[in-house]
């Protein structure tokens, strides 16, 4: 009965992960006065359908939502900053993660990330960090989602002006 016990305890101690998932990073961090959660359903983009070809509309439907976790960093809250900015990246960097592009440049870096296969998604993510101004975490969420589509998508919303769109409504809503 002991080695059953002791199997068990150390089965339970070694499965589980202690690596944080974004999620729980949201979850956490969601009630904090420095962070601010966004869901931004795709109708909340405004984007015209009938503009869009049929490829196109196929890729928007395969998406639900953006999922948006921001850090501004003020004075108030500069010490937080890197400590944050670190639990970010560790996860962020973890195995689950396949980086897809990488950006930087003197003031900004930022990563478009995988997590699943090319073919089948999981979670597409993008990060990005300023070190004057803080950081952003972003989950495009949706089901059958490709990689393929997320380019043809964000080449449509680019197109129609739908992120603006977006970011005004936002600005009013704050």
């Amino acid at each position: 009965m002991k080695r059953l016990l002791f199997f068990v305890v150390t089965l339970t101690f070694f499965g589980c992960s202690n690596t944080q998932s974004i999620q729980d990073y949201y979850v956490a961090k969601s009630e904090e006065p420095n962070f601010l959660v966004i869901d931004i359903p795709t109708s909340f983009l405004d984007i015209n359908n009938e503009i869009l070809n049929l490829e196109e509309q196929a890729a928007l439907e395969s998406f639900q939502k953006l999922n948006v976790l921001m850090f501004r960093k003020t004075g108030a809250n500069a010490a937080q900053f890197p400590v944050e900015l670190a639990a970010v990246r560790q996860i962020i960097d973890g195995e689950q993660f396949d980086p897809l592009m990488a950006l930087s440049d003197r003031q900004f870096t930022g990563k478009l990330l995988l997590e699943g296969s090319i073919e089948r998604p999981d979670e597409i993510v993008f990060f990005g960090a300023a070190a004057d101004q803080g950081f952003l975490l972003a989950r495009l969420i949706g089901s059958k989602m490709q990689v393929e589509k997320a380019v043809l998508l964000a080449k449509a919303l680019e197109r129609e002006g739908a992120l603006d769109n977006a970011v005004e409504a936002i600005g009013q809503m704050l």
